[in-house]
């Protein structure tokens, strides 16, 4: 996964002024930049998860719930690896 990062921001970097002979290919340039953009953004975001995963089973802390320190189904973390809550315990998402 960092090593998708990597490839990707080197490509953005690599495509400051697009070559690009009418609109339309500007518009899927710059579409296909943002994309590339919010993928990094996702996979950092995945590969911070996975390092607090990671964290809590150094500490012994791992498939217990943060809010009420209850055991983590194992369904669930098969599920979900980097789960740090029951599902019940979830704050509803804003979409």
């Amino acid at each position: 996964m960092q090593a998708r990062i990597q490839t990707r921001t080197e490509e953005l970097e690599g495509t400051g002024d697009p070559d690009v002979s009418d609109r339309g290919d500007e518009a899927q340039s710059i579409a296909e930049r943002e994309q590339a953009i919010d993928d990094n953004s996702t996979d950092r975001e995945l590969l911070g998860r996975i390092d607090r995963a990671l964290s809590r089973i150094n500490m012994g802390t791992y498939g217990v719930s943060d809010v009420s320190g209850k055991p983590i189904p194992i369904e669930r973390l098969e599920a979900l690896p980097t789960a740090t809550t029951l599902i019940d315990e979830e704050s509803p998402r804003n979409e």
